[in-house]
């Protein structure tokens, strides 16, 4: 049995923070997923994880993968450390509800409103995914080329860079003295580029202490100057290609840049964003439906309100 330490720690602070969220529910669940929905019962299924003295059944986590996205569950079974990461979660959960319960949070009244509200909510909204069904092959592959083209000022890639930098560390130790020192260093090495006496891949494999660019030549990839620090931004604005510019200080430490490329903004190509177009479509043709099925059933069943109980309302 897998023991749950200080790696779901944190698990528990986003808990108590923020709620627990295990993954996306909106799909109504399948049937294939109902027909594939272990038929043990929970108490009698073998023990899969405990905590305190609030136990989750291998019963119950089947049923939990059975009734999720099926994209969810491939990505579970395929990756054996993020199953072991829902399973804790999964157990606090259980663990907080249970102690809630213990002390009776249920029974109150606003809690119980709460709870009952939230019960019709789903109520609610399965019902009218169950009764409302999108056309066939909705929708068309002309809709989303259309939507692209309407909408295509807002799906931009924005402006890239790709730098390299040598970075030289401020020591906690270091007094003022010691740090400018370590600048007029950066200063020589800074100098030496420009003048082409030496080439900045060798000189940051060399001095630099950023272990994720050293050993590739200070090159740290492409990013967006959104990515930046603002300092940094600042000196790369109106950098051209193979500039070189520095040394500049942060509170880390002493940092040359140079400007390897750089990518003006450009539409994001179709394909990177077909399938959320796709979804934005389905969502919005679903709500119609269920809009103009909430109509017809108003037209077929009368609403009244007894206005003198109304004005009882306080």
């Amino acid at each position: 049995m897998m023991m749950l330490g200080y790696r779901y720690q944190w698990i528990v602070m986003i808990f108590l923070a923020v709620g627990l969220t295990l993954w996306n529910t909106t799909e109504v669940y399948s049937a294939s997923a109902k027909s594939a929905s272990p038929k043990t019962p929970a108490s009698a299924s073998p023990e899969l994880a405990r905590m305190g003295k609030v136990t989750l059944s291998v019963a119950e986590f089947q049923s939990l993968m059975n009734y999720s996205d099926k994209e969810v569950k491939r990505q579970l079974l395929a990756n054996p450390e993020l199953m072991k990461q829902k399973i804790g979660e999964f157990i606090i959960r259980k663990f907080v509800v249970a102690t809630a319960k213990e002390e009776k949070l249920d029974k109150k009244a606003a809690i119980a409103f709460t709870l009952e509200r939230a019960t019709e909510g789903v109520l609610f909204d399965k019902y009218l995914d169950s009764v409302v069904k999108l056309p066939a092959n909705f929708p068309e592959d002309s809709m989303v080329q259309k939507a692209y083209q309407e909408n295509q000022s807002k799906f931009m890639d924005p402006p890239m860079v790709n730098i390299a930098q040598i970075f030289l560390k401020f020591d906690e130790k270091m007094d003022d003295k010691a740090k400018q020192e370590l600048f007029k260093q950066a200063e020589q090495y800074a100098s030496m580029i420009q003048s082409k006496k030496a080439d900045m891949a060798t000189l940051a494999r060399k001095y630099s202490q950023h272990p994720l660019s050293a050993d590739k030549g200070g090159d740290m990839g492409w990013m967006t100057p959104a990515q930046l620090m603002p300092e940094f931004r600042k000196v790369l604005e109106g950098m051209k290609a193979g500039e070189v510019k520095g040394p500049v200080k942060s509170a880390q430490g002493v940092h040359i840049f140079q400007l390897l490329a750089s990518k003006d903004a450009a539409p994001t190509p179709f394909e990177k964003v077909r399938g959320s177009l796709v979804q934005v479509l389905k969502n919005k043709k679903s709500q119609e439906l269920k809009d103009l099925y909430l109509m017809e059933l108003i037209k077929k069943q009368t609403i009244s309100i007894t206005e003198e109980n109304r004005m009882l309302l306080k």
